[in-house]
C-alpha cells in the first residue's frame, strides 16, 4: 500500500540558516527495531556536503541540511539530542570549521572557525551537552570547543610520534580524550584535559585509527587497520594489555549490549560485520553486507543498543541491523544515496512532527 504523504513548511528566523525548508514526510509501515528517534547521516559530496535526517519511527529521511563543499566525513550529537557537530575536513585543500546544528529544527545555528589548514575530522561531546573535542589533523593536536559560544576554548597537543590524529573518544568521565593516530608507527594518545599534564602516547600499531571505550569503562579497542590488529589498552596503566589478529581490513568498531563488540570490515571481497565477546575475543556472529560491491569506497558504522546502522559509500545503501538477532537480513532505509558516511543518532523527533 502506498504511504500517504504530508508536507510541513519551516519558515526559519534571521541568520546563518534563514531560508525557508520544506520537509515531505512519508507515512509508512512502522520498522521492526526497537529504535526510535533520528538517525542523522553525513553526505560526502565534494561540492554539496549535507546532513540527512533520518526519522527511525518511519524509516524515512525528512530533511537535508546543506553544509557545502567541506567535505564532511564524521558527525556528533550532544548526550540530550539537541546538537549536533560536523567537521569541514576539506580535500585539496584543508577545511577549517565545525558546524553546529540543532538537531530538532534540522538547521544550522553556526560555524567555529579552527584555523588555517587544521583539517578538523572526528569530534565528540562531553557531558555536559555544551563543550566537544575535536581533532585536527595537520596539527597533531586535539580543540576543546563551546559549542554554544561557538568559539575555541584550547587546544592540546597529542603527544611526540603521534601523527595525524583521526579518530577519538573519550573516558566515561570525560576526563580524558583517547586519539587514534594513523600515521607513523600508528598510535593511542590518552590527553589529559582536566590536569595540566603532558599526553599519554601508547604505541598501537600500523593504522590505528578507529578507538572506543567498552561499556564496562575496562577496555580501550583500538583498531589498526594496515596490519590487521586490535589492541587491547588498560585504561589505568594506559599500556597495551593484549593484541590479537582481527582479520582482513577492519574498520570502525562499536559497543554492544552484554558485553559483546561488533567490527566492520574492509571494502569489497572481505565486507562484513564480526561481533566479539569482549572477554575471550571469540567471534559470536558474523554478518554480510549486501551490494554489488559492498564497502568499496568505504563505510559509515554506528550501533545503538542493539541495532546497527551501515552506510556505503559506492552505491549509497543505509541499512540497519538487528544484533539481538543476527540471522535476520538488514533492512534498507536508502539505495543510491549521495556518497553516505558517518552517522549519529538522536532520542528526538524534528519539531515537524510537533505541528
Amino acid at each position: 500500500m502506498k504511504a500517504n504523504a504530508r508536507t510541513f513548511r519551516i519558515r526559519r528566523g534571521a541568520g546563518l540558516a534563514c531560508a525557508a525548508a520544506v520537509l515531505t514526510v512519508f507515512f509508512g509501515p512502522l520498522n521492526v527495531f526497537a529504535q526510535d528517534g533520528t538517525l542523522l547521516v553525513v553526505n560526502r559530496h565534494a561540492e554539496a556536503g549535507s546532513v540527512s535526517f533520518f526519522d527511525l519511527q518511519t524509516e524515512t529521511e525528512i530533511a537535508r541540511v546543506p553544509i557545502g563543499p567541506g567535505w564532511p566525513h564524521e558527525i556528533a550529537v550532544s548526550p540530550d539530542g539537541r546538537l549536533a557537530l560536523t567537521a569541514e575536513y576539506g580535500r585539496q585543500t584543508p577545511g577549517e570549521r565545525l558546524v553546529v546544528i540543532d538537531v530538532p529544527g534540522a538547521r544550522v545555528l553556526g560555524r567555529i572557525d579552527m584555523g588555517e589548514g587544521t583539517k578538523p575530522h572526528d569530534s565528540v561531546f562531553l557531558p555536559d551537552n555544551r563543550h566537544a573535542v575535536v581533532t585536527l589533523e595537520t596539527q597533531d593536536r586535539i580543540a576543546l570547543v563551546d559549542v554554544s559560544a561557538l568559539e575555541v576554548v584550547s587546544t592540546h597537543p597529542i603527544g611526540d610520534g603521534a601523527r595525524e590524529g583521526h579518530m577519538l573518544w573519550l573516558s566515561p568521565d570525560g576526563s580524558r580524550a583517547y586519539v587514534g593516530a594513523r600515521l607513523g608507527q600508528g598510535t593511542v594518545s590518552a590527553v589529559h584535559l582536566l590536569e595540566d599534564r603532558p599526553p599519554t602516547v601508547i604505541p598501537s600499531g600500523l593504522g590505528a585509527e578507529a578507538i572506543t571505550v567498552t561499556e564496562d569503562g575496562q577496555a580501550i579497542w583500538a583498531i589498526n587497520q594496515d596490519e590487521n590488529t586490535i589492541s587491547i589498552i588498560d585504561p589505568e596503566s594506559l599500556t597495551i594489555v593484549e593484541k590479537f589478529d582481527a582479520g582482513t581490513q577492519p574498520r570502525r568498531l562499536a559497543n554492544l549490549p552484554d558485553g559483546r563488540m561488533a567490527v566492520i570490515y574492509g571494502n569489497r571481497e572481505t565486507a562484513g560485520i564480526h561481533i566479539y565477546d569482549i572477554q575471550t575475543r571469540e567471534v559470536l556472529d558474523q554478518l554480510t553486507i549486501p551490494g554489488d560491491e559492498p564497502g568499496a569506497g568505504g563505510f559509515g558504522f554506528l550501533a545503538v543498543g542493539d541495532t546497527g546502522f551501515v552506510t556505503t559509500r559506492l552505491d549509497g545503501r543505509i541499512l540497519a541491523y538487528d544484533f539481538a538477532a543476527p540471522e535476520s537480513p538488514p533492512r534498507t532505509l536508502a539505495i543510491d544515496h549521495e556518497t553516505p558516511d558517518g552517522m549519529a543518532w538522536s532520542p528526538l523527533r524534528l519539531d515537524v512532527f510537533d505541528q
